[in-house]
C-alpha cells in the first residue's frame, strides 16, 4: 500500500510541477489540494456515515494536531527546504524521518529495534543519497537546513500519530478530520480571498511530447483525488499493516518512482549512480520488510494520546 502510495505522491510531483510552472505557487497549491479533498471526504461521511461526524472532547487536540502536523506542516517545510537547498539535500533531509522514529521506539518508548532495521534505515539513506546525488552543486543555507531537519521531525509524528489515531477511528473519517483543520489552518495562513482563482483557467505544457496541454483545473481536480485522497488513504492503511517504522522505509521509494516517472513521461535518464542507489534503496526496503522480530513495529495506540485535561 504504501509503495503505491509512493508511486501516486511522485507521479502528482508531475502534475503540481505543471500548475507551478504557470503561475501556482507551492502554499496556493497546497491549499487547494487540502480544500478539495476536505470537500469531497466530507461529502462522501455525509452520505455514507454520517455517524462519523461526532468527536469527543477528548479527540479533538489530537486531530487538530494531526491535521495541522500532516498536512500543513510536512508540506509546507518540504516547500521550504527545496526553495532554499538543492532538491535532492532536501529530499535526505526530510527522509531522515525513519530514523527519527526508530530513535523514538528505542529511547523514547523503550522498544527493542532490531538490528535490521538500523541496517535497512542506513541502506536507504545511503541509496537515497547517490539517487540525489547530492554532492552535486549543493549550498547549505541554514534556514533551509533547519527546515529540512523540522520536515524530518514532522514527517517522523505525522506517521506515528496516524499510526495510533486508527486505534479511535477508521482511516477514512482520520483523515477527512485531518484535511478539516488543515483547511481551517491554510484559510488563516492564506486567506482565500487572496486565492489566483485565475490561474485555474490556463493550459499547462504537456506532459509528454506530442500531448496536448490540459488546463490547470482538470490537473488539480485530479491532484486532489488520486494525488492527495487516495495516497494519504493508502499511507494511513499501510501504517495500520506495518507499522511507522517499516512504513516510513518503504516510503523512501518515493523518488525512485519519481525518477522512473521522469524517465518514462519527461525523458530524463538516470546516472550509473542513480541505478545503484536506487537497488540499495530496495534491497534496504526487503531488509526492513523482513524483520519480523517481536516488538519491531509499533501497534496502535502506543503513541501517546493527547487526551482531555
Amino acid at each position: 500500500m504504501y509503495l503505491l502510495a509512493a508511486f501516486f505522491f511522485a507521479l502528482n510531483g508531475v502534475i503540481a510541477k505543471a500548475a507551478l510552472n504557470v503561475g501556482f505557487d507551492p502554499m496556493h497549491l497546497t491549499q487547494l489540494r487540502n480544500a478539495g479533498a476536505m470537500v469531497l471526504l466530507v461529502a462522501y461521511i455525509a452520505i455514507r456515515h454520517p455517524d462519523r461526524f461526532r468527536i469527543t472532547r477528548g479527540e479533538l487536540p489530537f486531530l487538530i494536531a494531526y491535521g495541522v502536523i500532516a498536512f500543513t506542516l510536512v508540506q509546507y517545510l518540504y516547500f521550504l527546504t527545496i526553495s532554499r537547498l538543492n532538491v535532492g539535500i532536501g529530499t535526505l533531509l526530510a527522509f531522515l524521518a525513519p530514523v527519527l522514529v526508530a530513535l523514538w521506539l528505542k529511547f523514547g518508548r523503550r522498544k527493542q529495534v532490531s538490528n535490521r532495521i538500523w541496517l535497512a534505515i542506513v541502506m536507504t539513506l545511503v541509496g537515497l543519497a547517490m539517487v540525489a546525488q547530492v554532492w552535486s552543486g549543493f549550498t547549505l543555507d541554514p534556514v533551509g537546513v533547519i527546515a529540512g531537519l523540522l520536515c524530518a521531525v514532522a514527517l517522523a509524528v505525522y506517521w506515528l500519530l496516524g499510526e495510533s489515531g486508527q486505534e479511535r477511528r477508521d482511516a477514512v473519517s482520520l483523515t477527512m478530520w485531518g484535511f478539516i483543520f488543515a483547511s481551517l489552518a491554510w484559510a488563516i495562513i492564506s486567506p482565500w480571498w487572496n486565492f489566483p482563482w485565475s490561474v485555474l483557467t490556463r493550459t499547462a505544457e504537456p506532459l509528454m511530447e506530442g500531448a496536448e496541454g490540459l488546463p490547470i483545473w482538470s490537473l488539480m481536480t485530479w491532484g486532489i483525488v488520486m494525488g492527495t485522497i487516495l495516497p494519504f488513504l493508502l499511507v494511513l492503511g499501510s501504517l495500520r499493516r506495518i507499522g511507522a517504522q517499516r512504513a516510513g522505509i518503504v516510503g523512501t521509494t518515493e523518488p525512485l518512482w519519481a525518477g522512473l516517472i521522469g524517465f518514462l513521461l519527461l525523458g530524463e535518464v538516470f546516472a550509473g549512480a542513480q541505478i545503484v542507489g536506487g537497488l540499495i534503496v530496495l534491497t534496504g526496503v526487503i531488509v526492513a520488510e523482513t524483520s519480523r522480530r517481536s516488538g519491531v513495529a509499533v501497534t496502535p495506540g502506543e503513541f501517546p494520546q493527547i487526551r482531555e485535561g
